[in-house]
């Protein structure tokens, strides 16, 4: 019976004498990370009775030797599992004049492409001349003679889409350059990486291996690589009558680790890689006063800046791969996505696209504005949350049809889950001061001046659609963080939905049912009293 033993590194006692020899292997199977994958390598191979010395090659850029493990399958003990350097016997010659050749073929491809570049600057510099040469005075002096006016206008057309044409060859061209350049760079690269002394040293995993008997065994062993990644994106597709929506969720996978994954099972995990992360701690919660900065208006906007998110949208380059329908398995800490098919993932500069999930969710769809913030109303699919989704760029299709990107943010605790699908341009709604009046007044035997300032806002809103929408409107009124200063008779019209919305002090929503061309106004009114030697801030 075969007996599986696990690896465990640690140091051999003592000097061992066998023959060493690097066994082919294959990578079988990788699990992506975020931003790093665990892969397996197997190999098949012939082994004696005794001690064993395998060494399997790795040509991966970097790996954690932390995290390497083996297995054998066979009869017998592993001894010692580690990462070390041999010597080789002789150069990769062969792989070396492959990259040599390949080498050559690019940069004569970038040469024709140099040589076409400079060939239209020459017809563009031939073409500019003679438009130039049309503002000299001896074509003035032909304009007194008689010339053919339907020719003049054909020749000058002629010239306006030749350049246009240069211009567009041109910018393909240089297009190609660049993408030569960095297929050049990374060529000469690995080739100086090869021709290097440096490569007269070889890294193998080396598996120490107490066979009992003779015959054929399988090893196994994993290791972290990084260099490589994978972050979620998505495309929403909603149909022109709003009952749900469908969801998919794609991953987008960068491989520059050294090695290809050719013909692997490929799994991808959303799983948090623990690299040196501690449990957090609480402190005590100690109270004091602090002693503000005084910012100025500069100051302010920097800071906002500094702690505002801005997500950056990526531009999909690549073509999608076709569906792989890959399984879902839920583990204690993540999701990992299986595809059934073998898939091959080069390491290079290019990005590979495969679809993770698709699926229907159902939400109520209705429009919001914060009228305070921007004058644009968005259509909203509130959903109950899917908790395979991660923070990522969204693509939103209606009926099919492409109408721009946004950003799906992380859920929160104990707020609700939106889907924004974008701009709806036939809600219009306008917030505006339509009151702001000062007084001073005195109050007590020390006479202390004091201000009130009277401030109203009209919020106006019309539906130019020829069908009814349910409208949610935000705005707030100030809140008082001190006793020095009072907000008092608030009047508001037509009376919030909510108030304190989302246990925000002071914001409130108002749930509006609009008909076809209907129009309604939201009026808010209060006032401030204040000591007159503080600088109010904030309104």
């Amino acid at each position: 019976m075969k007996k599986l033993i696990f690896a465990v590194s640690f140091t051999l006692v003592g000097s061992l004498s066998f023959a060493q020899k690097i066994v082919p292997s294959k990578i079988k199977e990788v699990t992506l990370f975020t931003n790093q994958a665990l892969v397996k390598r197997e190999a098949i191979l012939k082994v004696k009775k005794g001690l064993n010395d395998i060494l399997l090659e790795v040509n991966a850029f970097s790996i954690d030797e932390n995290s390497l493990s083996a297995k054998v399958f066979g009869e017998g003990e592993v001894w010692q599992v580690q990462v070390k350097k041999v010597y080789l016997k002789k150069f990769p010659q062969e792989e070396i004049e492959k990259i040599e050749e390949k080498l050559k073929e690019k940069k004569e491809e970038r040469r024709s492409l140099i040589f076409k570049k400079d060939i239209l600057n020459k017809k563009e510099d031939f073409l500019n001349s003679l438009i130039n040469f049309s503002h000299t005075q001896f074509p003035k002096d032909l304009a007194t003679s008689q010339i053919d006016v339907e020719k003049t206008r054909r020749v000058f057309n002629f010239l306006d889409e030749k350049l246009k044409e240069i211009t567009k060859e041109r910018e393909v061209i240089d297009k190609k350059i660049v993408e030569l350049n960095k297929e050049i760079d990374i060529l000469e690269k690995e080739l100086n990486s090869l021709k290097s002394s440096s490569q007269k040293l070889k890294r193998v995993i080396e598996i120490v291996f107490n066979s009992y008997k003779e015959g054929m065994v399988k090893v196994e062993a994993t290791y972290l690589v990084y260099n490589c990644s994978w972050k979620p994106f998505y495309k929403i597709n909603v149909p022109l009558d709003l009952k749900n929506i469908e969801l998919t969720m794609f991953s987008k996978i960068k491989q520059k680790t050294g090695e290809d994954w050719k013909d692997v099972k490929l799994n991808i995990s959303n799983v948090v890689p623990l690299r040196g992360t501690s449990l957090p701690q609480l402190e005590s919660w100690i109270l004091g006063v602090r002693r503000y900065m005084k910012y100025s208006r500069m100051n302010r906007m920097m800071l906002k800046e500094s702690i505002s998110r801005e997500p950056g949208v990526g531009i999909l380059e690549e073509k999608e791969a076709p569906s792989l329908i890959p399984s879902k398995r839920e583990l204690p800490l993540s999701f990992e996505y299986s595809f059934p098919q073998k898939l091959t993932v080069e390491s290079k500069e290019k990005t590979t696209t495969l679809a993770l999930f698709s699926k229907k969710l159902k939400g109520e769809f209705f429009y919001y504005a914060v009228p305070k913030k921007t004058s644009w109303v968005f259509l909203v699919c509130k959903t109950r949350f899917d908790k395979e989704l991660l923070p990522g760029d969204l693509s939103v299709y209606f009926d099919e049809r492409f109408i721009g990107k946004t950003y799906l943010e992380e859920k929160k605790a104990g707020e609700d889950f939106y889907f924004n699908l974008g701009v709806d341009r036939e809600i219009k709604i306008k917030r505006e001061k339509i009151k702001d009046e000062v007084k001073e007044t005195f109050f007590g035997k020390l006479k202390r001046q004091t201000l009130i300032r009277s401030l109203a806002f009209k919020i106006k809103i019309e539906n130019l659609k020829d069908k009814p929408v349910k409208l949610k409107v935000l705005d707030a009124i100030p809140v008082s963080q001190t006793d020095r200063i009072v907000i008092k008779d608030v009047k508001i019209y037509p009376k919030p939905s909510q108030e304190n919305y989302q246990d925000k002090k002071g914001v409130m929503l108002w749930e509006l049912n609009l008909k076809p061309e209907e129009k309604k106004e939201i009026k808010i009114e209060f006032k401030i009293n204040y000591p007159k030697d503080v600088t109010l801030w904030g309104i």
